[in-house]
């Protein structure tokens, strides 16, 4: 199933629908969104049903929504626990390279947190300011996306990608 998940490039959220469809679901529980295409023909062509799996979309689920500079969005599901880095690179967000892996010693993985939700990420500690001095146009709400830890209490956080990491 991995394997197959792997060839068409599936994310996360669109792996639970695909599991959740194995169990004769077509719909996903969370969003009742319908399984891309993709899925449907890898479920048709190489997977069969376990009636002994029970799968559901984790309660510990937050959207975000990034926003590319042409205005762009991609809203995903994220699990909580990860950063939004991680949540960006799980799901090829363009613009969100990441150079370090989270280890926050670059900045290229530099965003604009909307204004709403500033207060909700906290601010940049010591370490993150003196690494934001190497980001290109920083502004208020610039923050390094491996620094801001997804909960529920940032659900439908908003993003926005600058047009350059450096």
């Amino acid at each position: 199933m991995f394997a197959a998940a792997e060839a068409v490039r599936i994310r996360p959220h669109d792996l639970l629908k695909c599991l959740n469809s194995l169990l004769g679901q077509t719909n996903c529980a969370r969003c009742n969104s319908e399984l891309p295409p993709a899925v449907q023909m890898v479920l048709a062509t190489r997977c069969r049903p376990s009636p002994t799996l029970s799968w559901e979309i984790s309660e510990n689920m937050t959207k975000i929504t990034f926003i590319q500079p042409d205005g762009a969005a991609q809203t995903v599901d994220a699990e909580n626990g990860l950063t939004v880095m991680e949540a960006a690179k799980l799901n090829d967000i363009a613009g969100i390279e990441a150079e370090c892996g989270g280890a926050c010693a670059c900045a290229t993985c530099h965003v604009y947190v909307d204004e709403a939700f500033r207060a909700a990420t906290g601010k940049p500690a010591a370490m993150e300011e003196d690494m934001l001095d190497f980001a290109f146009d920083v502004r208020d709400g610039s923050r390094l996306c491996c620094q801001i830890k997804i909960t529920s209490a940032i659900d439908g956080l908003v993003v926005r990608v600058p047009a350059k990491q450096f």
